[in-house]
Order: C-alpha cells, then sequence, then structure tokens
C-alpha cells in the first residue's frame, strides 16, 4: 500500500538536501573544487539527495507493484514506464545513481569539474523530479 505519509516526509529531506545544494552552487566551482569543507559538504548532499530519490522510487514500485529492477538506475526508468515520471525525464535522470556510487565507492576516479559542471547544468533535474512525484501522488488521491 502506498503511504504518502512516508513518500512526502521523504520529498522534505530531499527539498532540504536540493536547498543545501543550491546555496552551495551559487559559490564558483572554482572555489568549490579546492575548498576542502565546501566541497564534501556538497557531496554529501548530492549523496543524500540521490539516496532519497531511490527510496521514493522503491517505495512507489513496491507499493504499486510494478515489478522488480536490476539496479537502482532502473527504479527511474520504471517510474518512467509506468507513467510516475515522464519516460525521457526518467532516462535522463537515472544515470545520477552512478555518479553517487562514483562518490561513495571510488573516490579517486571522481572528475571535480566535471562533477560540479554536471550539477550546475542539470540542477533543476531535482526540482523536477520532486514536481512530477508530487504531481502523479496528487493525481493517485
Amino acid at each position: 500500500m502506498l503511504d504518502k505519509v512516508f513518500i512526502q516526509k521523504k520529498m522534505d529531506m530531499l527539498s532540504e538536501s536540493v536547498g543545501k545544494i543550491e546555496k552551495l552552487m551559487e559559490t564558483p566551482i572554482e572555489v568549490i573544487k579546492n575548498d576542502d569543507m565546501r566541497l564534501p559538504a556538497l557531496e554529501r548532499y548530492f549523496q543524500k539527495a540521490v539516496d532519497t530519490m531511490v527510496d521514493i522510487n522503491t517505495h512507489l514500485i513496491t507499493a504499486s507493484d510494478f515489478g522488480t529492477v536490476d539496479d537502482l538506475q532502473g527504479t527511474f526508468r520504471m517510474l518512467g514506464d509506468f507513467g510516475v515520471l515522464e519516460k525521457d525525464f526518467a532516462g535522463k535522470i537515472a544515470p545520477i545513481v552512478g555518479v553517487r556510487n562514483m562518490l561513495v565507492h571510488r573516490y579517486e576516479k571522481l572528475d571535480k569539474d566535471l562533477f560540479l559542471n554536471n550539477l550546475k547544468c542539470n540542477f533543476s533535474d531535482f526540482k523536477m523530479y520532486l514536481i512530477q512525484i508530487d504531481t502523479y501522488l496528487k493525481n493517485k488521491v
């Protein structure tokens, strides 16, 4: 059964992380990448945001009995397949899980410039995700 209270709590957590990312991204990228306080904070808020999105995805998939996925990126694609997220958007945002995994498991291979520039260019995807999940939930009532 879909637990809207759980999802709303997760959406609030995601909004908080996104707000922190947005505030940190006001600082020029050159400053962030050389700042041993800002960069780790940004990376952690990014990780928390992605983890929270995956939690939401997993709950929606399980509660709606959509089936199973092979990996965490697949949770986004499945929500696209079932109309929770726009299909093109789901395909665009799914690789965010790989970036999160690179931060967590293979930090030494992270290209800071690429990470920060991609985050800056695609930051609005976090907000779009929240909008699309909220729209789905409102239509589900």
